[in-house]
């Protein structure tokens, strides 16, 4: 798979130094998309080169409403027929600007999804909790059997703490991996949610402001807490049945 990955900052730039690291025999390209004064963005070519790397799939990772007004341009240069438009600070990208890019790139064939915060991605939904929404790209559902809502493995000892813990399936911003680099030697009956916690102490990259998002009024941040939560919740019921 062929992946365009468009970034402004640090945070952008992390996601895809995990992507390169961990993704199978993908090709990982980025964009630095330009920082951009005007609110409404009339003709992007202007922001844009002449060529960017052929692509599968666009992994938006910029920290602007104005990148984002780019997305149907790149798409249509790039060639990509799939967009994960990371939603880890809602001001990044708008409800109303979600819309309008939902209704544009529909008309390229190119599906997106905004999942927020961008480890909520699955093979079969993009969101968290009761507000998660389906989707049927399979570029996508290739990109999230990798990278997106987390897949632990646990061991656990005899008196019940946790000897090993493997990652399946990894948040693209590593802290999966963080997390689970903590764990040995935690009581079973402790990790949830005390795991949650160490997660969004790597630190996790989605927003603290309380504001309203897809699941109600709360932190994007603390719903990586949760889900990371909900991945090791799995994990022990699962470890807890093979022991008996």
């Amino acid at each position: 798979m062929r992946i365009l990955v468009l970034i402004q900052g640090g945070y952008g730039q992390r996601v895809v130094d995990n992507l390169r690291k961990k993704a199978p025999s993908w090709i990982v390209n980025t964009f630095h998309v330009p920082l951009i004064q005007e609110i409404i963005v009339d003709a992007p070519e202007l922001f844009l080169p002449d060529s960017l790397p052929s692509s599968d799939l666009l992994l938006h990772l910029a920290e602007s409403p104005q990148a984002a007004q780019l997305l149907p341009a790149i798409a249509e240069l790039s060639g990509s027929k799939a967009v994960i438009a990371s939603i880890d600070s809602s001001a990044w990208i708008p409800a109303g600007l979600r819309n309008q890019l939902r209704r544009e790139l529909e008309l390229k064939g190119v599906t997106i999804v905004f999942p927020e915060p961008l480890c909520s991605l699955d093979e079969k939904t993009v969101g968290f909790g009761e507000t998660a929404q389906p989707y049927t790209n399979e570029i996508i559902r290739e990109f999230s059997r990798h990278f997106g809502k987390p897949i632990l493995d646990v061991t656990l000892t005899e008196d019940g703490q946790i000897m090993e813990a493997r990652v399946l399936r990894g948040s693209p911003c590593g802290s999966t991996e963080y997390t689970v680099g903590l764990l040995k030697g935690m009581p079973a009956n402790k990790a949830v949610p005390t795991s949650g916690l160490m997660c969004l102490s790597y630190p996790c990259l989605a927003s603290m402001k309380f504001e309203q998002t897809d699941s109600g009024l709360n932190t994007i941040m603390h719903n990586s807490g949760r889900i990371f939560n909900e991945g090791m919740e799995n994990a022990i019921k699962k470890a807890e049945k093979q022991r008996l």
